[in-house]
């Protein structure tokens, strides 16, 4: 299910420090103001989300996790093994339960919104809290772009919109952002023994993922 967690994975986060600077971006808290404009919260893309949409999507893919689903957020350890076929269909509110299942607890990032559309588009949302990293970010970040398939073992991103809070990200920081994201997704993705994509497509509002994958995964 690694290849579902890197897709939710809101792209430059670390980059977007320097945007700091305005109420508007969620990162300085104004008492009234901010949460009124909704500041301090994540983006809503209209992805309704709920525990038994996650629960089923395991149970019919046949997955296991062996530990408590909150070990697998987007910065646990996880070791991933008996891969095999596998052919799955996923809509936004699968995926985004997914997100916020493994990730609500101890993640970085909160309430993850992910919003299929076609033509490999999708849209990405949440709220991110970099504080225990070290790092003087909280406040809601969003992306859009393109994800496709580059190879058995890879895949390419084109990130088209980013925002924190309501600020664009610039666009030398944006495709910098990009190109760090698309390195760090295919080296998670080379570490998945016995994976191989046939084929990734985003259509209708649903992921489809035809190829092999590991469907038992362990977390520290």
């Amino acid at each position: 299910m690694k290849a579902l967690q890197s897709i939710g994975i809101i792209v430059v986060i670390l980059l977007f420090i320097v945007l700091v600077v305005v109420a508007s971006t969620g990162l300085i808290k104004i008492p009234l103001i901010t949460p009124v404009f909704g500041f301090d919260k994540a983006p809503d893309l209209g992805v309704k989300t709920d525990t038994e949409n996650f629960n089923n999507m395991l149970l019919r893919e046949n997955v296991i996790l062996t530990d408590p689903v909150s070990n697998y957020c987007l910065t646990c350890e996880i070791t991933y093994s008996n891969s095999g076929p596998m052919d799955i269909t996923v809509s936004s509110t699968e995926l985004s339960s997914y997100l916020q299942a493994t990730n609500n607890e101890k993640g970085p990032l909160k309430d993850i919104q992910v919003k299929l559309g076609d033509a490999n588009q999708a849209e990405l949302a949440a709220y991110a809290d970099l504080r225990e990293f070290g790092y003087d970010f909280s406040g809601p970040v969003y992306s859009a772009g393109q994800i496709e398939k580059d190879g058995s073992n890879r895949l390419r991103l084109d990130i088209t919109r980013a925002k924190v809070g309501l600020v664009p990200v610039p666009k030398d920081y944006a495709e910098k952002g990009e190109k760090a994201l698309e390195d760090e997704i295919n080296d998670q993705l080379a570490s998945m023994p016995g994976l191989r994509i046939d084929s990734l497509s985003i259509d209708d509002g649903s992921l489809r993922f035809v190829g092999n994958f590991p469907k038992q995964a362990s977390a520290k």
